[in-house]
């Protein structure tokens, strides 16, 4: 049995290194991109969008009883009745 929190640990280290990835993407973007409008407006969409889809992740996690375990292998091997 695998405690459900663990799950959750992985996934945050996971995105940290998506906020790392994405914090050097937008930051060469802006300062080696072409200065312009629409480089900032892609930025800003952009930053807008995983911040939304972060805050709803957000609210389902908050929902969740982290203190349930998973079963990841079968405690018995099913038998081949006919």
């Amino acid at each position: 049995m695998v405690p459900l929190i663990l799950f959750l640990a992985v996934w945050a280290i996971l995105i940290l290194g998506f906020a790392l990835m994405a914090l050097i993407t937008c930051t060469m973007s802006l300062r080696f991109g072409i200065s312009g409008f629409m480089t900032l407006s892609t930025n800003t969409v952009f930053v807008l969008v995983t911040l939304l889809v972060l805050g709803g992740t957000g609210f389902y996690l908050i929902g969740v009883n982290w203190a349930q375990t998973v079963s990841i292998l079968p405690n018995s091997i099913p038998s081949l009745e006919l």
